[in-house]
């Protein structure tokens, strides 16, 4: 299978939610390999309409238990795309999803562009690159992947799962935000179905700081405008059918979506 039948594949899938298909490689593919698949994707969404540019990106496994559950030395890294990309208050369709799921994050917005001839960026830069963080959603349609015996890499070809971003405020900026007492609620219908206080990942700065670095890498840039979800604060969340999804976040306020 060439490179490029995966590519449209892959194409066909995503714009259809197709249930997951690996499309893998013999032997395995690694991670070079399904980052430049997922270029090669990208490439071919930002012309359509339904997906557009590139408005973000999304940082996954930065957890130290998810990196050692899938053997990793670093995170991954994926698009959002601006026809995925909503501000509150947000009405998403249902149907329009496999499998939908969310996963409640903090999101930095970009003040600065970084691009990738500067690099390497150390922490200092990049925070005050940053204009402030705000609670977000990540909107996902998981296509009944097995995700807990996935060999990562095939997920990274097809953009981690992500369907875009739901982002609220008002949010704080960089030195505002107190991590360790930052408590996270998400509910259904207005109950609560998730509280945690102190689960974050890893801090946000240092996410972005590596993302950055990693784009760079990849010949890529974060652009000032750009968001950036910096790692869940719950495990992937999935909701059939219609309701309210709300996450707030002590400090940083709150996002909602309405499924209908």
């Amino acid at each position: 299978m060439t490179d490029t039948t995966t590519r449209e594949l892959i194409l066909q899938d995503l714009r259809s939610a197709a249930p997951f298909a690996a499309h893998a490689t013999t032997p395995p593919r690694d991670l070079s390999a399904a980052y430049q698949l997922q270029d090669a994707v990208a490439e071919q969404l930002v012309t359509d309409p339904a997906f557009g540019p590139v408005a973000g990106w999304k940082i996954a496994v930065n957890s130290a238990a998810l990196l050692a559950r899938f053997g990793m030395s670093e995170p991954v890294s994926g698009r959002i795309f601006e026809g995925q990309r909503h501000d509150v208050p947000a009405e998403l369709t249902a149907s329009d999803y496999r499998q939908f799921a969310i996963e409640p994050e903090i999101a930095a917005i970009i003040g600065t562009t970084l691009a990738p001839q500067d690099a390497p960026r150390d922490a200092d830069t990049v925070k005050r690159a940053i204009a402030r963080f705000v609670p977000a959603m990540e909107l996902l349609d998981m296509r009944d992947a097995d995700m807990p015996n996935m060999h990562l890499p095939d997920a990274v070809a097809q953009n981690i799962s992500n369907v875009g971003a739901l982002i609220g405020g008002p949010g704080v900026a960089p030195d505002q935000l107190d991590l360790a007492a930052l408590r996270m609620t998400l509910s259904l219908d207005g109950e609560i179905q998730h509280d945690a206080t102190g689960a974050a990942p890893q801090h946000p700065v240092e996410a972005v700081t590596w993302l950055v670095n990693h784009l760079s890498q990849r010949g890529l840039t974060l652009a000032a405008g750009q968001v950036v979800l910096c790692g869940t604060h719950s495990p992937i969340w999935y909701h059939n059918g219609t309701g309210q999804i709300e996450v707030q976040m002590s400090g940083l306020g709150g996002v909602k979506a309405t499924l209908t």
